[in-house]
């Protein structure tokens, strides 16, 4: 049975559940005209900061399995990676990220020495970041729209690829789906595709026969028709 909570406490609760990420639904209870108190669900908030965060956390990671394996190598720009975690950190955790970040590069950069992780996050520190854009983070990762497509990445850019560009492409690939969909669902009903259907009407009356050449010379000079004799070619 749900517990009955008062007004107040009612108030209490919903602001710790925002602060850990979640949502109640609230439902009052009452008898006539009396308030007996709500009755409350938790549930999990969608979107927010948050889950923003954990998401480019994950992709960023997947970039670096796929490029890299499970730990980046050591490399002139492989502290990309941490000015990208720290930047993000600094904007999502504020005086808190410190520990995010060191966290992270020992798992990710176990061979950098603290010091140099430690200058990342004190470059960090100098000025006041706000979120990075996709495509800003895109830029510094030198993520490419075939790299960001292979691995199914969304919350980041592409360098060459600009977001107005992107999205033209995204809808094409839904309209090419949905016909690709549309037409397995034909298939299914029984119908037969159009190229079939006008090969199999072209085999039955043999159109060629009639100029005295063979089909594909008929299909090379585009598939004239003999006078007198039309084909109804529709679908």
């Amino acid at each position: 049975m749900d517990r009955l909570v008062g007004a107040d406490e009612q108030c209490r609760s919903a602001g710790r559940a925002e602060e850990a990420g979640l949502a109640r639904d609230i439902t009052a209870i009452k008898i006539g005209d009396c308030l007996l108190g709500y009755k409350s669900v938790q549930r999990r908030m969608r979107g927010g900061r948050w889950d923003h965060f954990r998401g480019r956390m994950r992709e960023i990671e997947k970039l670096i399995r796929h490029r890299h394996g499970e730990i980046v190598p050591e490399a002139d720009d492989a502290l990309i990676y941490v000015e990208v975690i720290a930047s993000l950190a600094f904007v999502e955790f504020g005086e808190g990220f410190v520990e995010v970040v060191l966290g992270w590069a020992a798992r990710w950069l176990p061979w950098a020495g603290k010091a140099a992780i430690e200058e990342v996050i004190y470059e960090r520190t100098k000025l006041r970041f706000s979120p990075l854009s996709a495509d800003a983070l895109a830029h510094a990762l030198h993520l490419s729209y075939a790299e960001r497509s292979t691995l199914g990445i969304r919350t980041i850019g592409a360098f060459d690829v600009p977001k107005a560009k992107r999205e033209k492409l995204q809808k094409a690939k839904r309209r090419q789906r949905d016909r690709c969909r549309k037409e397995e669902q034909r298939r299914g009903a029984g119908a037969i595709s159009r190229a079939d259907y006008l090969a199999n009407a072209f085999s039955q009356t043999r159109p060629w026969q009639a100029f005295g050449i063979s089909r594909r010379t008929w299909e090379r000079r585009g598939k004239p028709m003999p006078d007198g004799a039309p084909i109804s070619l529709a679908a």
